[in-house]
């Protein structure tokens, strides 16, 4: 039997009229940004002009997705809905092309989706038995994981153990002629290696662990023991384990590892920053030697020994320390730690040049003697007494320190120029901060240079006084030279492009750089354009631009947001972007962005608070359909609520009967709703009633909202006197005086204009105080301006 939608097609299809369907989910209201298969196109509503036929449709960038990421994420997609994941020898292909990239920095989520690809091809290895992965692959992933992220997690050293496992468990396997080999190897480089990974991941236990039980006998005294004990040092001191850090110096001692300047720099350095100046001049003074000698502490360990006695005003040992440093004539980098001395202890910039007179009057003088290079301060020099006052947070001393600098013809270098930023956007010296970006411009900048350019970059956008121009001929300079961006400089960015009307710039530079970020950092970013979303000084359609830009770039963004963005848009009286937003989340594959009961009761609110019929329709057809959402009372009440703003009292009275009738039982916003059903309908006190007596039979409390809300129906009704009895009587009756909210809820529920008079007339009368509040919120005539009066009062309830 043909069906009823056959029909109508073909007849509108004859008539040649289009086919409407009001319940259509993929209505358009207005343009938007529309993502599919990583691209981008802007959808319409349906309508052609002559001009668009030669207008090139625009498109956003694809994903800029680290080599060999994207199968490995469509591998964790589809384990994640459970569906059939992609061929072991294409997940493999793309490991492998993950790891051989020239090393970068991978961030916590990017790992983590490597773990999951690494641990399906250990479950589904080759038809002929063999891995997948080789072992100079494995080698190469664990050279990979060896760069710190930005953002440290668990995941670095989750796959880290899993490949050291994979390794041992081939060097056991392997035969008697090889065995000595491999574990020679492994010595030589696979245990240290993961050794270091341990160290900066947390592990350092751990690693001291296997570090004493791999290395013993002989090979106490091999470089790879020594260097692995210098990792496990480093470690000890980032976590800021002091025992442990103490406990392994001793095991030093005891294994007769000698004291080297790396491990005593490490310990100077650690206690100066912790404060204890006792423990950093006890390991100061400790013999160090290197290659079986005797040598001097390194000059990181003069300089800071030096600056923790200046900060604790301990000069008598600081000057023991210098005076040791001039028994004979210092180093160059010796020289520049009796420098940072002197600008510690308070001498002058004046001071200072002195002392690098006297410096080099000496070296020419040895040079006479000796034939030795004469030693001249250079730009390491100004640096280091830069860096030192920008600790001390005296700009203007690091100002005149580059000064001097300058009379003695030492050009800037780039770390000069990028310290000179810093100190200048501390001090909120924007033009400053350019002007020393002019001279970086011409030194070759270092990726650990770039972010001291981002910071300007961000203080420009957030200036609001600078050019878009100026702007991105910054960012054009950072995109050539191949530099990092942050989040925040993306961030702004984004903001600057949203409210220039720039959404597919602002697409293809998230699509560019956001996958990249891990997932605190692209969080940063989701928060500012959330935060875009939600001032209601932009625009409804750049919010649903930018809500676009959300729901496409960050997938994994949660429910939470996602309920906050769709109540925005309710709260722009845009149900139908509201309604968008709850599909998103209706048809989400990812849990943690699914809807839930929680959402379908907002979404029902919102439709109630916009009397959108349409979208109403549209999502309770859902919520029947959905096998996971069961309803209980507060998805009835907004149903109930729903159902009343858009005239429908009787469907929506319904609802309270099943409440009535349901185990849960009605809760007070029940009560209160159902009195707003019946104020909504004709004859609606025959309903009220009932109710309210039911409630003062089982002697339930009455609270002011349900008064108020009785009320609303007895006065929408036309019982005038009724509800003027009512209000007289409640101070005795139910301990609560007439407020505004009472006042409020009853005037405005009155639609006949003789009765508001009445009201208005006996309010001043007997709460003039309440009715002050009241006119102060000011009012509107309905009908356009013959009707009754409406003050501006919130009348919502809640569900």
């Amino acid at each position: 039997m043909p069906s009823h939608l056959t029909r109508v097609v073909f007849r509108s299809i004859i008539a040649n009229k289009p086919v409407l369907y009001r319940g259509c989910l993929q209505r358009t209201s207005r343009p938007r940004i529309a993502f599919q298969h990583g691209s981008c196109v802007i959808t319409h509503s349906q309508r052609r002009t002559f001009l668009n036929l030669f207008k090139p449709e625009r498109f956003v960038k694809p994903a800029d997705l680290p080599t060999g990421l994207g199968k490995m994420m469509e591998y964790q997609q589809m384990v994640s809905i459970k569906a059939r994941p992609p061929p072991p020898e294409e997940v493999a292909k793309a490991f492998v092309a993950f790891v051989s990239r020239n090393r970068t920095k991978n961030e916590d989520n990017h790992i983590q989706t490597a773990l999951l690809s690494f641990k399906y091809l250990q479950e589904h290895p080759r038809r002929d038995g063999k891995p997948w992965l080789t072992l100079p692959q494995l080698r190469q992933t664990m050279a990979q994981l060896t760069r710190e992220p930005d953002v440290p997690g668990n995941a670095h050293l989750s796959l880290a153990r899993l490949v050291h496992d994979e390794i041992k468990r081939r060097r056991d396997a392997a035969s008697d002629d090889v065995l000595a080999q491999n574990q020679q190897e492994y010595k030589n480089t696979d245990c240290i290696q993961f050794i270091r990974l341990l160290c900066q991941n947390g592990a350092t236990v751990e690693a001291r662990q296997l570090l004493q039980s791999v290395y013993t006998g002989d090979e106490v005294s091999s470089k790879q023991n020594k260097e692995g004990w210098v990792y496990v040092i480093k470690g000890f001191a980032r976590e800021d384990s002091r025992d442990e850090l103490v406990k392994s110096v001793k095991k030093l001692r005891e294994l007769s590892i000698p004291f080297t300047p790396k491990i005593q720099k490490v310990l100077v350095r650690y206690f100066v920053k912790k404060g204890d100046l006792e423990q950093a001049k006890r390991w100061y003074i400790e013999p160090v030697e290197h290659q079986s000698k005797a040598v001097e502490p390194s000059e990181g360990s003069h300089s800071a020994i030096l600056t923790g006695c200046a900060l604790a005003g301990d000069h008598a040992f600081g000057q023991k320390v210098i005076a040791n440093l001039l028994k004979d004539m210092p180093s160059k980098l010796e020289w520049d730690a009796i420098f940072l001395w002197s600008a510690a202890i308070g001498k002058g910039v004046d001071e200072v040049e002195r002392m690098m007179k006297v410096m080099v009057r000496r070296s020419e003088e040895l040079q006479k003697k000796t034939g030795q290079e004469v030693i001249r301060p250079d730009i390491d020099t100004i640096n280091t007494l830069v860096e030192f006052a920008i600790s001390r947070k005296d700009p203007y001393t690091a100002e005149r320190y580059i000064a001097l600098g300058e009379r003695w013809g030492i050009p800037p270098s780039a770390k000069t120029f990028v310290m000179q930023m810093d100190y200048r956007l501390a001090a909120n010296d924007i033009d400053g901060a350019r002007t020393a970006y002019f001279g970086l411009q011409g030194e070759k900048i270092q990726e650990e240079n770039a972010p001291a350019v981002n910071k300007l970059v961000q203080a420009m956008c957030n200036a609001k006084r600078y050019p878009f121009d100026d702007i991105m001929a910054i960012v054009d300079d950072l995109q050539e030279r191949r530099l990092p961006f942050t989040p925040e400089t993306v961030a702004c960015l984004c903001l600057q492009h949203l409210r220039r009307g720039e959404a597919y710039d602002s697409a293809d530079l998230l699509q560019t750089h956001a996958h990249h970020f891990s997932l605190k950092q692209r969080a940063y970013i989701r928060d500012q354009l959330v935060g875009f979303c939600q001032d209601r000084q932009n625009s409804t359609a750049e919010a649903w631009d930018t809500y676009s830009i959300i729901h496409n770039v960050f997938k994994e963004t949660p429910r939470e947001i996602r309920t906050k963005l769709m109540n925005e848009f309710f709260g722009r009286k845009r149900s139908d972007m509201g309604c968008h937003a709850f599909f998103h989340m209706r048809q989400n594959d990812n849990p943690d962005a699914r809807a839930t009961s929680d959402t379908y009761v907002h979404a029902f609110t919102g439709f109630a608070r916009c009397k959108d019929a349409e979208s109403l329709e549209l999502v309770h057809n859902q919520l029947k359909l959905d096998l996971d959402t069961e309803l209980d009372t507060r998805m009835r009440n907004a149903l109930m609520l729903a159902y009343a703003a858009i005239g429908q009292n009787q469907r929506a009275l319904e609802f309270w009967s099943e409440i009535v009738a349901s185990k849960e039982g009605p809760t007070y916003n029940s009560i209160a709703i159902a009195f707003r059903s019946c104020e909504g309908m004709p004859f609606g006190d025959y309903f009220a009633k009932p109710i309210w007596q039911r409630l003062k039979e089982m002697d339930i409390e009455i609270d002011k909202e349900i008064f108020t809300a009785y009320l609303g129906a007895l006065a929408r009704n036309g019982l005038h006197d009724e509800a003027l009895k009512m209000v007289a009587t409640v101070k005795d009756e139910y301990g609560f005086a007439p407020d505004l909210f009472i006042v409020g809820n009853w005037f405005n529920a009155t639609i006949n204009v003789e009765r508001q008079t009445k009201i208005e007339e006996w309010c001043k009368e007997h709460y003039p105080a309440a009715w002050a509040e009241l006119e102060a919120l000011g009012h509107f005539v309905t009908m356009e301006g013959f009707g009754y009066k409406q003050f501006n009062f919130n009348r919502e309830l809640n569900p």
